[in-house]
């Protein structure tokens, strides 16, 4: 019983000297994590921006000072959409002031959705309904309401015909082959909500003849 007390009370000791370094050493890290999100710039002055966001970070709305050793590889430009790293203190105001640590151009991406998904968009409005097909496909039958780029004439035509790079555009062609191809080069040519849903063979609802 003796000899299981002293293991008892060295295990004990053990331990609490364990929980002590710990302590120590989380306490002189001293630092909580950085914070990252995704946000619209709204406006740009010559060391800082404003953006906003959907993100959950606990503000809708920053005012983004930059680090001193910030440097960016890009020009920002108002309604671009990037990916802020900011050290987590936040300044509490409206908007909040907040200190960057790393500003990069968010990767963008154009999301898959069905004729379901699409319908209930369109519905719903303040959408763009981009047929990518030939002028011949788009006369034989399209979506009520479908403006017509085929897909060979993007990169020529795109920023004229649909200006607003920011709307939300539903991409349709035959059968999903080249409205994939589309919505591709639709987001390398900087537009950021875009959907493709496929073919409007797969489209269970009217059309336009």
């Amino acid at each position: 019983m003796k000899i299981q007390h002293i293991v008892t009370r060295n295990m004990t000791g053990l331990f609490a000297v364990i929980l002590f370094f710990v302590f120590i050493f989380s306490g002189c890290n001293g630092k909580s994590d950085n914070i990252t999100f995704t946000a619209e710039i709204e406006s740009v002055s010559e060391k800082s921006i404003m953006v906003v966001t959907d993100d959950p970070v606990g503000f809708d709305k920053a005012a983004v000072g930059y680090a001193k050793d910030l440097e960016l590889d890009f020009e920002p430009e108002v309604g671009q959409i990037v990916s802020i790293t900011i050290l987590p203190e936040i300044r509490e105001s409206y908007p909040v002031q907040v200190t960057a640590v790393k500003i990069e151009t968010a990767k963008i991406e154009y999301r898959k959705i069905t004729a379901e998904e699409a319908k209930k968009r369109i519905d719903g409005g303040n959408v763009i309904i981009l047929d990518v097909r030939a002028q011949a496909e788009y006369d034989e039958g399209h979506i009520q309401g479908a403006i017509l780029l085929p897909d060979n004439e993007i990169k020529d035509k795109a920023e004229s015909v649909l200006p607003d790079k920011n709307a939300t555009i539903l991409v349709y062609c035959r059968t999903g082959r080249r409205s994939a191809l589309a919505s591709e080069e639709l987001i390398r040519m900087g537009y950021t909500d875009i959907y493709d849903f496929g073919g409007i063979v797969d489209w269970p609802y009217e059309i336009v003849r």
